[in-house]
């Protein structure tokens, strides 16, 4: 996932590629000493609503839904 792609994709599920699912819950920028700017995601875990793991932006894919 982009940076442009973060609102459209808040509060909805989540993949990474080790298969781990979770809401995506928020996104924050980052700046290295050396100037470059990286994203990090934040997904709320789905079945422990108080745990969170953060993960880098790009990782993640958004889950189709059932229609």
């Amino acid at each position: 996932m982009g940076p442009k792609e973060v609102i459209a994709n808040l509060n909805r599920r989540v993949r990474l590629p080790d298969g781990y699912e979770g809401r995506f819950t928020g996104a924050t920028i980052r700046k290295r000493d050396n100037g470059e700017v990286f994203y990090q995601a934040e997904l709320q875990d789905l079945t422990a609503l108080r745990s969170v793991r953060i993960c880098r932006l790009e990782d993640i894919t958004p889950v189709k839904r059932k229609e």
